[in-house]
């Protein structure tokens, strides 16, 4: 903020709108994990801010107000401050006074774009895009998880010879997914999904579908709620931007040929193509399988030392 003697930097950390239901003898609480920002970060400089509403909700319902389901564009044409992103449905939404905090408490600063991910078991935006840079007029576009382009890569190492292979430790070989109509099918719908996210994102950016980056991405169904869908693959648009162009992104243990990842090639070569390169990160154990990956658990400090007069037209 402007200020006298020169600019004034606060950094303010916002707590998730998760809610810890422990059984009706104890009454619901905020994710204490979450404590640790006032215990350990807030300070000078540093605030903390959260708003929520203490009720009970199933567990597929306060995924919903995890910090893996908000994400935000750039300023652009006719929003000079960037808008908000964040993922609801008919079926699970997140916490109004989570939103309402977010949004900036109904002033309309930043009116925010809403995604459908009641279609997904986690139902997070984070699991099926993310903004980067690019080469284009406005400076970004939209990093996309695309489950047809991960079918194609899976058969074309089929008809390679790596049929016995397997993507990952505890996954099915490349052949038993090939022969899996139902697994296939599956993959099918969440290109669909996928497909109408993506309308709403065009619609509200006027982003070309052209200038989209589409990144190879298995999904299928999840086996504790066969009707929602989450990746089979370590997702790659669910990763961190480490800078403009350095983007940390799960390491997605795609099919491999002639002792190349499919799945790293591809998203390699058109990250390259808008002047991005990538940082693997091995998230398999300690996110993928526990239905997150790199964005949904990490975050970055932003460095704040640019003079940039953002408060002036």
């Amino acid at each position: 903020m402007p200020a006298p003697g020169g600019i004034r930097v606060m950094r303010v950390l916002v707590r998730s709108g998760n809610v810890l239901d422990l059984g009706a003898d104890t009454a619901p609480t905020p994710r204490p994990m979450a404590r640790l920002l006032f215990r350990e970060l807030r300070g000078p400089g540093v605030a903390v801010v959260q708003q929520l509403t203490l009720t009970r909700r199933d567990h597929l319902t306060d995924l919903r107000n995890s910090t893996g389901n908000v994400e935000s564009l750039p300023p652009y044409a006719g929003h000079p401050h960037g808008r908000l992103v964040y993922g609801t449905g008919r079926t699970r939404r997140p916490d109004p006074a989570f939103v309402r905090l977010l949004t900036g408490m109904g002033q309309g600063l930043q009116p925010p774009v809403t995604l459908d991910t009641d279609w997904l078991l986690v139902g997070h935006v984070d699991e099926t895009m993310h903004v980067v840079r690019a080469g284009n007029a406005r400076g970004w576009t939209l990093l996309v998880a695309d489950p047809r382009t991960a079918a194609r890569l899976l058969r074309r190492a089929g008809a390679a010879g790596a049929g016995p292979t397997r993507l990952f430790p505890g996954s099915r070989t490349v052949g038993e997914l090939l022969g899996d109509r139902a697994f296939l099918a599956a993959n099918d719908a969440a290109a669909g999904h996928i497909d109408a996210q993506l309308a709403t994102m065009l619609a509200a950016t006027g982003l070309r579908p052209s200038e989209v980056v589409r990144v190879p991405v298995l999904f299928g169904a999840s086996e504790s709620e066969p009707s929602l869908l989450k990746a089979y693959t370590p997702g790659i648009p669910n990763g961190l931007s480490l800078t403009d162009r350095e983007f940390a992104a799960p390491d997605p243990h795609g099919p491999v040929v002639g002792g190349r990842d499919l799945f790293r090639q591809a998203a390699r070569d058109a990250l390259a193509a808008q002047g991005v390169r990538v940082r693997w990160v091995a998230d398999l154990s300690w996110a993928h399988l526990l239905g997150g990956e790199v964005h949904c658990a990490t975050n970055a400090l932003r460095d704040t030392s640019s003079t940039a007069r953002w408060w002036t037209p």
